[in-house]
């Protein structure tokens, strides 16, 4: 795929795309792929040069981690850093990584390419953890890095563009992070998780739905999407709120696939209709009722990491 270079601004200034992933999470831990869309609204940083304002991050968080590498094995002097969230805190979306990717951009002010960036990541992220604990993947960086709709591949690591395969506009994405309790810390809740078994168990809808891409099939992205989400409820992998949210969009009319995301599966919700009209106003308004906030009405090209003019 084409890399999207981020050069210095004059003032300073980045944005950065949020992020869900189609299929792949807790696979991607395992070493399988993963596939995860660029959305929007965007986060933004600007360095606030003359300012009082530090660097303020939950201690481990990528930020603070990044934040002591800086520092530390960089020596370099801290520089205040004011970050924008369109989520306003909710998560879900890909704030640590965005506020990693954004903070690395503003201090460093040169691109480092994707893999390198993605190994710091990996290496600051897999700091003080035991054998049996799991750091996260880092898909999420590299697809809001790059934009687009990313195919990532640990094992290369390696990564490729999907945004040209298939006609997206029958995704439709909503946020479930607004609706009390559901919102987790990935990077605690990683520590407490096991990945046994999980490989083998969801490999063949994860290479259904990466088939059903390269084919051009939304109806089956549809179904593959349906498949690993029940392959992650059975291994306790989604949450009640987010199995019960999928179950009831899935009985809609016109409703080709639905999917949660994120740890549990619950961050938000991922949903493939087809061309009626009606039907997809009748899944937006059911979701709405349930408390989920639309957030891409069809899934566009999303840029990576960019300048702020």
């Amino acid at each position: 795929m084409s890399e999207l270079k981020a050069t210095p601004c004059e003032n300073s200034s980045y944005s950065i795309a949020g992020k869900v992933f189609l299929l792949g999470e807790y696979a991607v831990l395992a070493g399988l792929p993963a596939v995860v869309a660029a959305v929007g609204p965007r986060f933004q940083v600007s360095l606030e040069l003359g300012s009082s304002l530090s660097p303020l991050a939950p201690k481990g968080s990528p930020l603070d981690r990044l934040f002591q590498w800086e520092t530390g094995a960089q020596k370099k002097k801290a520089i205040p850093l004011r970050f924008f969230d369109p989520h306003d805190g909710a998560g879900g979306f890909g704030a640590s990584t965005a506020e990693f990717a954004l903070a690395y951009q503003a201090y460093q002010q040169k691109d480092p390419g994707w893999k390198n960036l993605w190994m710091l990541y990996r290496e600051l992220m897999s700091k003080d953890l035991s054998e049996n604990q799991t750091p996260p993947s880092g898909a999420d960086l590299v697809a809001q890095w790059q934009g687009g709709i990313v195919f990532f591949d640990p094992q290369g690591p390696h990564c490729m563009d999907l945004w040209p395969l298939m006609d997206w506009s029958g995704v439709l994405i909503f946020s479930a992070t607004g609706i009390p309790g559901r919102k987790l810390a990935t990077h605690l809740h990683l520590k407490n998780i096991s990945l046994k078994d999980i490989e083998s168990a969801v490999e063949p809808a994860l290479a259904a739905g990466v088939a059903a891409i390269r084919e051009g099939s939304p109806e089956r992205l549809g179904k593959a999407m349906v498949a690993y989400a029940d392959v992650l409820s059975e291994l306790g992998f989604e949450s009640e709120q987010a199995n019960a949210d999928r179950k009831e969009l899935l009985k809609q009319p016109g409703v080709l696939g639905v999917k949660g995301c994120g740890a549990m599966l619950t961050d938000a919700v991922v949903v493939v209709v087809g061309p009626n009209p009606e039907n997809r106003e009748r899944v937006i308004e059911l979701a709405r009722s349930r408390g989920l906030r639309l957030i891409a009405d069809g899934l566009g090209c999303e840029m990576g990491i960019t300048c702020q003019k």
